[in-house]
């Protein structure tokens, strides 16, 4: 049976390409910078959502739909998130000081960069026309407020594993209690995802839609609180002096900076604070008009 020709398809396959030239150019860069598992997980953040494109595509070439709406959208979602962090976080650690490398290896990091921009905007397009439109009929991760769960959950996935790899959970108080919100945020979150992709029949919650959606104005409501005490918390023990933090970025840091990383964190958790009021305001119009 031929490929499939649709619009969706040639999507995805440009989305497949970016991945694979993001993850085959810094797979060729050379010796990675040593900063902790970065390097490690900006390949696997092309690598995944690669992966799970090309299964859509055979799925597709076997003229097979996928069996549920939300399904690749879900992944188009997860897949977004996970591209665009991987743009900011590798040219951090592997373009900032390239002293010393060979031109050939500083232009295949500069090509995994772009590409990776350029798949993160190819699955926000994805999502961006295949989303619900207002009014419509859909299941709730095809949804706004459904989408900005997927969201959440990555953006608490990262964070995870950057508080972790700056020392968080055997370092200062207030990063423990970030690093604890980050973990809880992104567990509730898978949590919330399987259920509503398994139809919620394993635990009989598809049978209460207003219990449903009021947890989940309860989860976006909580979720707001808890970033807003770690936005707080992590820039505190980041940046004051008297709590052991340094305002400036320290003279003469280089690639690996934790300084940088600092900063890092404490933007993707205001992001995250920034998505879950978002969702708090969509999940409570749910509630009011809906309850």
């Amino acid at each position: 049976m031929p490929v499939p020709c649709s619009p969706r398809s040639l999507l995805r396959w440009a989305q497949s390409l970016c991945c694979s030239v993001s993850v085959g150019a810094a797979a060729s860069s050379g010796p990675w910078l040593r900063v902790g598992g970065e390097a490690s997980g900006c390949v696997a953040a092309w690598a995944v959502p690669l992966g799970l494109t090309l299964l859509l595509l055979l799925h597709e070439a076997a003229g097979r739909p996928p069996p549920r709406r939300d399904l690749p959208l879900t992944l188009a979602a997860a897949a977004a998130v996970s591209c665009a962090a991987a743009t900011v976080v590798w040219p951090l650690g592997q373009l900032r000081d390239t002293r010393g490398l060979p031109e050939r290896h500083v232009a295949l990091r500069v090509v995994a960069t772009v590409a990776s921009a350029l798949a993160a905007a190819g699955y926000a397009a994805e999502v961006a026309r295949d989303r619900a439109k207002p009014g419509e009929t859909a299941p709730y991760l095809a949804t706004p407020s459904g989408l900005l769960k997927v969201g959440e959950t990555l953006v608490a996935l990262v964070l995870l594993g950057l508080a972790a790899e700056q020392g968080a959970a055997a370092g200062r108080e207030g990063w423990r209690w970030c690093l604890a919100i980050y973990c809880v945020s992104f567990a509730l979150g898978v949590l919330l995802i399987g259920g509503f992709l398994g139809g919620w029949g394993w635990c009989g919650c598809g049978g209460d839609p207003v219990g449903l959606r009021r947890a989940l104005g309860l989860h976006a409501a909580l979720g707001f609180a808890a970033y807003a005490a770690a936005t707080v918390l992590w820039a505190l023990w980041a940046f004051r002096g008297d709590m052991g933090g340094q305002e400036q970025r320290p003279g003469g840091c280089g690639a690996a900076c934790p300084w940088d990383r600092w900063v890092l964190v404490a933007a993707a958790t205001a992001l995250n604070l920034v998505a879950f009021g978002a969702d708090l305001v969509q999940t409570g119009r749910l509630v009011l008009l809906r309850g």
